[in-house]
């Protein structure tokens, strides 16, 4: 793992276990909301398993899970596309607060924040963008469906959607356990609930 972004992971890490734990009480627009470190590495054994080089995330909070995919990607950078990761945050402090890690990080050049609504901006970029191979969704949970419907058509054949929360917090588990049923019901997707972390719904786009 590239060292400034490695450091920025530790830092945030250590945040994120105060918060986890009480001992740390933020604003909200503080609050962490990250996925793990195994998440992390499991996402990004992930990412190099599909030799990914454009990945969408929706809900950026600090930048934590960027950090990971933003380290994935440039380990396998070679003949590829530029690596690439375009990121939704409705919070401008949140915004602000994932641009100062990404400058720290080194990676501010191979990320795009779009800050506003995301389904407003994820039907813009039904429109403009080219194909994803990777998509992460840790946003709000009542507009979690529209999010993987809008996604779906902009990732690759063979390319992978993955959703946060799917275990925890246990107050989430009515809007996940509707999202997984969703998701199952579509022919061109086969999915998966991985007890890592917080939970994650792998789904695999097919041919």
């Amino acid at each position: 793992m590239k060292k400034r972004i490695l450091d920025v992971l530790t830092l945030l890490g250590k945040e994120s276990d105060r918060q986890r734990s009480s001992k740390s009480r933020v604003l909200l627009d503080r609050e962490m909301l990250a996925i793990t470190p195994d998440t992390g590495i499991f996402f990004s054994i992930l990412l190099k398993a599909i030799r990914a080089s454009r990945v969408l995330e929706i809900g950026t909070s600090s930048g934590y899970s960027t950090l990971w995919f933003a380290d994935a990607l440039l380990s396998t950078a070679g003949n590829r596309r530029r690596p690439s990761i375009v990121t939704i945050e409705s919070n401008p402090s949140k915004v602000s607060w994932a641009e100062e890690n990404f400058k720290k990080a080194g990676v501010r050049n191979i990320t795009t924040i779009m800050e506003g609504k995301a389904v407003d901006i994820l039907r813009e970029l039904r429109r403009t963008a080219n194909r994803f191979d990777f998509v992460f969704i840790d946003a709000d949970k009542e507009n979690i469906l529209k999010y993987f419907d809008l996604t779906l058509p902009m990732v690759r054949t063979g390319g992978i959607i993955t959703a946060d929360n799917m275990l925890l917090p246990v107050h989430f588990r009515p809007h996940m356990n509707k999202y997984a049923s969703h998701v199952r019901r579509k022919a061109s997707v086969q999915s998966v609930t991985v007890p890592i972390g917080m939970g994650e719904e792998i789904s695999l786009k097919l041919g």
